[in-house]
């Protein structure tokens, strides 16, 4: 919080002069949610868990969000969004165990706190450390925006996302959802600059991250982001092009989205140039594409998608996650979340009741045949009250993604575990 009386008596400072005293502070919206969430977690016979004890596990945590956005005049609003998490459980215990163990593969255990060592500004404060448990709070947002006549500029911590992925989504450089995100209300802010503005026709958008070294501090073009996107019509067709040195590689892609009958498609591709080479290649191709449609049966609304990825990062050699920095730096940067080439997934989404909503979403990977099932129901109870009960459940034989593969020199395999939660949100 204080970083942002800072940031926002920084900004004052150059508030136009057309803003007077009286005008300073316009009008302030506030909301939030308080989500209580408990899960059992079923670790699998031949995982790392075996060296702790493999009954099934059960966590749970309380997380508290207040939104704040204020306005100075017309033209300038600062938006701050503090929330403050507390949990632990038999996960978080054996994590700190693993740890302690195998500090090369549990280097941060198995259930910690979103970490700012990447960010610029640390905006994150533990509050409670210990071997069960931990609580903490941040902000996650805190930026401001400023809309002069051609355009828009924001200055702070906030959230960007680029590309048309539903499951998975090469184009999104900056803190992407991973495919097991079944709550997606609010992406992971990071520090960065925004400037956004028309020309002729041709929506411009400009950003610029930064970050540091997470071993050292230190900041520098190495860590950071630069990239711009521009958005077109293209006859029928949405079209981005984007272009980004991301950490020290760049990146070019091109983005596309239409109509088919009454379905929508989107296309992505992206082209990387790596800094260092991978396994004797220096530039790898990144695509998908997908379909949704909507529609009625049996007196029922339906809706669906079904999406082809590519990562053509990945040899099909899951152990790279180990001894390719190119594959394991994109994992901790939580920007890459399989290990595999091709995937499909799809969704199907039926509304049982106004008020009561099923979701089946299967991940497949195509070259192994092994895959996950994630299948929820979201019940709303009131106006602002939601309950969600999902599972995550991976199939697939041994030497598979999602079956399990030997981590060398342990004995062990990496063995996705099943997972049963349900966690319930009151916004106000």
């Amino acid at each position: 919080m204080a970083i942002a009386l800072v940031l926002c008596g920084f900004c004052l400072a150059f508030v136009p002069c057309g803003f007077g005293k009286e005008a300073l502070i316009s009008g302030a919206e506030w909301d939030g949610h308080l989500k209580l969430y408990t899960r059992a977690l079923f670790p699998g016979s031949d995982s790392p868990y075996q060296a702790v004890g493999l009954s099934s596990n059960f966590d749970g945590y309380a997380e508290l969000r207040l939104n704040n956005k204020t306005f100075f005049g017309d033209a300038l609003f600062l938006e701050v969004n503090y929330e403050a998490l507390a949990g632990g459980g038999d996960t978080r215990r054996d994590g700190e165990r693993l740890k302690e163990m195998y500090p090369g593969l549990f280097p941060h255990g198995l259930s910690n706190p979103v970490r700012d060592d990447r960010r610029f500004f640390d905006l994150t404060a533990i509050l409670h450390d210990s071997r069960d448990t931990f609580s903490y709070h941040r902000l996650d947002r805190a930026f401001f925006s400023f809309s002069p006549s051609w355009g828009e500029i924001r200055l702070g911590r906030q959230a960007v996302t680029w590309g048309h992925g539903f499951t998975f989504n090469p184009m999104d450089l900056f803190n992407p959802f991973s495919p097991t995100d079944l709550e997606r209300e609010y992406k992971t802010g990071d520090d960065l600059i925004l400037v956004q503005f028309p020309v002729n026709g041709v929506d411009v958008e400009l950003i610029y991250v930064v970050r540091r070294n997470p071993d050292t501090g230190d900041t520098g073009t190495d860590e950071n982001s630069l990239g711009a996107k521009l958005h077109f019509r293209l006859g029928d067709m949405g079209t981005d092009l984007m272009a980004a040195r991301h950490y020290r590689d760049f990146i070019t892609g091109i983005g596309c989205v239409g109509d088919l009958g009454n379905a929508a498609w989107r296309l992505d591709l992206t082209g990387t140039f790596l800094d260092k080479e991978s396994h004797g290649r220096s530039f790898y191709l990144s695509a998908l594409a997908n379909i949704d449609y909507s529609w009625i049966w049996l007196g029922k609304n339906w809706y669906g998608y079904v999406e082809l990825y590519y990562n053509g990062l990945s040899r099909n050699n899951y152990t790279d996650q180990f001894d390719d920095p190119a594959v394991s730096e994109r994992l901790d940067r939580g920007e890459l979340f399989v290990l595999g080439r091709w995937y499909a997934s799809a969704s199907l989404n039926l509304e049982i009741h106004p008020l009561v909503n099923a979701y089946i979403t299967p991940v497949v990977n195509l070259n192994d045949g092994s895959g996950m099932l994630l299948p929820r129901i979201v019940y709303e109870v009131s106006d602002n009250i939601r309950a969600t009960l999902t599972a995550t459940l991976n199939w697939g034989d041994a030497n598979t993604e999602y079956g399990g593969y030997a981590i060398p020199g342990t004995g062990f395999y990496a063995t996705p575990a099943n997972t049963i939660s349900a966690w319930i949100t009151w916004y106000f």
